[in-house]
C-alpha cells in the first residue's frame, strides 16, 4: 500500500504529467510495423490502413494468431500482412525441428538464433510453402518477406562460393515461385527494390516494398550520400511501376520534449511526403514489440522541458512503486 506522502507525490507527478502532455500532440502513422508483439489487440484502436505483424504472439507455433484474431483486426479496415523471414532461417519457428540441417549455413551476424540458409534448395521452398499455408489459414491479407536482399552479404557469398548475381537470381526465382503459387495474397518485400527493379515481372504480384533507414543513418540525416541517391532513383522507378513504398525509420527516442527528437520526426514526415512514401516512425532501439505512436511537443522551445521529462518520467514514477 502507498503511504500518504507517496500518494501526495504521486498526485503531483500525475498533475505535472497531464500538464506536460497538454503541450504535446500525437503523430499518426501511415502504417504499423509490429513484428515482435504479443498482444495484437493493441492495434485495434490505432488509425492505420496497413499493419504488419508476426503470425503468432511470440513467433512460435503454440501462439499462432487465430482466424478470429485477424478477422477482428481486419474489421477495423486494416490490411494485415504477416511477417515471414524469407532469406534467413530462425531456430524458434515451427519448421526448425524437422528442417534438413544440411541447408543451414553459419549464424547471421548480430542476430541470435538466425542462420544463413540455402534458400535456393527445394527443402527451403517447401518450408516457405508450409509457412504461407499457415498464414493463409489465419486469414492474413498478405505477406511481408524479410531479408530478400541477403544476397548482398559478403558472408553468404564467401561460404557458398556464389556471386552476388547468382544469389540474386536465386532469390528472384524463390519469390517468383511463391508469389505465383499464392496469387491470392498481396506481397511486400523488405529492402527489395533492386529485385523489383531488375525483375519487373514481379510487380504483377508484389505491390509493396518496405524500405528501412533510407533517410537517416544512426539518427543523422543521410540524404546527401551517394547510397541515398542510388536508392531513391530505384525507388522512384519502382513507384512508376505501381509499387507502394512503405518507409520505416528508427529515430524516435520516446521523449516528446527532446528538441532534436521532434526535429527528426518532423523532418522524416516531410521527406516521406515529398517522395510520396507511407511512413512509420519506429523507436531508435529497433525493437518492434509494440506499435509506436509518437508524441511531439507543440512548443518551439521543446528543450525547455527536455531535462525535466527525462528526469521525472523514468526515475520518479518507478520509484513510487518500489
Amino acid at each position: 500500500m502507498l503511504d500518504d506522502l507517496t500518494k501526495y507525490f504521486l498526485l503531483i507527478f500525475l498533475a505535472l504529467l497531464v500538464a506536460l502532455i497538454g503541450f504535446t500532440k500525437q503523430v499518426d502513422q501511415d502504417w504499423i510495423l509490429f513484428t515482435n508483439g504479443s498482444d495484437i489487440n493493441q492495434l485495434l484502436s490505432i488509425k492505420s490502413n496497413i499493419v504488419v505483424s508476426d503470425y503468432s504472439a511470440d513467433g512460435t507455433e503454440k501462439t499462432e494468431f487465430s482466424y478470429s484474431d485477424i478477422s477482428q483486426l481486419k474489421s477495423t479496415g486494416k490490411k494485415v500482412f504477416a511477417y515471414v523471414n524469407l532469406g534467413i532461417a530462425e531456430n524458434w519457428r515451427f519448421y526448425w525441428k524437422n528442417l534438413n540441417k544440411s541447408i543451414i549455413l553459419s549464424p547471421l551476424e548480430g542476430w541470435k538464433g538466425e542462420y544463413y540458409v540455402k534458400y535456393w534448395y527445394r527443402e527451403w521452398y517447401d518450408v516457405m510453402r508450409n509457412y504461407l499455408n499457415r498464414v493463409k489459414k489465419s486469414g492474413f491479407d498478405g505477406v511481408m518477406f524479410d531479408w530478400t536482399n541477403v544476397y548482398k552479404h559478403e558472408t553468404l557469398q564467401k561460404i557458398t562460393g556464389k556471386s552476388e548475381k547468382d544469389l540474386k537470381i536465386a532469390m528472384f526465382e524463390l519469390i517468383n515461385t511463391l508469389t505465383r503459387d499464392f496469387n491470392n495474397f498481396q506481397f511486400a518485400l523488405v529492402n527489395g527494390e533492386e529485385i523489383l527493379n531488375d525483375y519487373p515481372i514481379l510487380v504483377n504480384r508484389v505491390k509493396y516494398v518496405v524500405v528501412e533507414s533510407l533517410f537517416f543513418d544512426r539518427l543523422k540525416p543521410n540524404t546527401l550520400s551517394d547510397a541515398f541517391q542510388q536508392r531513391i532513383k530505384i525507388l522512384t522507378n519502382v513507384q512508376k511501376m505501381g509499387v507502394t513504398v512503405l518507409s520505416v525509420e528508427y529515430i524516435d527516442n520516446g521523449n516528446p520534449f527532446d528538441k532534436e527528437n521532434v526535429q527528426r520526426i518532423n523532418q522524416y514526415i516531410e521527406l516521406a511526403k515529398k517522395y510520396n512514401f507511407l511512413y512509420y516512425i519506429a523507436r531508435y532501439d529497433m525493437k518492434l514489440t509494440f506499435p509506436n505512436v509518437p508524441r511531439i511537443s507543440l512548443r518551439n522551445s521543446a528543450d525547455d522541458f527536455k531535462n525535466l521529462a527525462e528526469y521525472i518520467i523514468p526515475n520518479h514514477l518507478s520509484s513510487l512503486f518500489r
